[in-house]
């Protein structure tokens, strides 16, 4: 279950929220019974697997630039790229241009990590994905759709 249920004030949005928010924990305790859990590394906490995250989508981020996604203080970011290099998922490597700037890459190892977790999703899709009615499925375009704009202006309003 979330933590921390946001609220706006409004009894109809705070109505919807909750029932939205009580359907994700539906969603992800029957995705558990239909292909197992998640198979999360044991050494790993969610943080360093947002870490690798960020560093799949953006290969060659520095540790301050790291830092500023995480929201979190350049110690903390180094803190947590030591422990992922010392478990073998994350390598620095010399900038080009610049020696006194270190780039951040996954290993092998720290790319076989997120395909497990990629896989996982993947048979949950290959699952769900073919009986679903197309109807339902624009339904679920349309409210992906909208919770990217969601995302994206939230973004907006928090980078002013």
């Amino acid at each position: 279950m979330f933590s921390g249920l946001p609220t706006t004030g409004d009894p109809q949005r705070d109505r919807l929220l909750a029932e939205i928010f009580v359907l994700h924990d539906q969603i992800r305790a029957l995705s558990v019974e239909l292909v197992g859990p998640l198979e999360l590394p044991p050494d790993l906490t969610m943080q360093q697997l947002r870490v690798l995250g960020l560093v799949a989508q953006e290969p060659g981020l520095t540790g301050q630039e790291l830092g500023a996604r995480l929201g979190v203080s350049a110690p903390t970011a180094s803190g947590l790229i030591d422990r992922l290099v010392e478990k073998g998922v994350l390598e620095r490597t010399d900038d080009a241009a610049d020696r006194r700037v270190r780039r951040l890459r996954l290993t092998e190892e720290g790319v076989r990590v997120l395909g497990g977790l990629d896989a996982t999703m993947g048979r949950l899709f290959a699952a769900v994905i073919p009986p679903t009615p197309t109807e339902d499925l624009e339904a679920i375009k349309a409210g992906t759709e909208a919770m990217l704009r969601a995302v994206r202006t939230a973004l907006s309003d928090r980078a002013c």
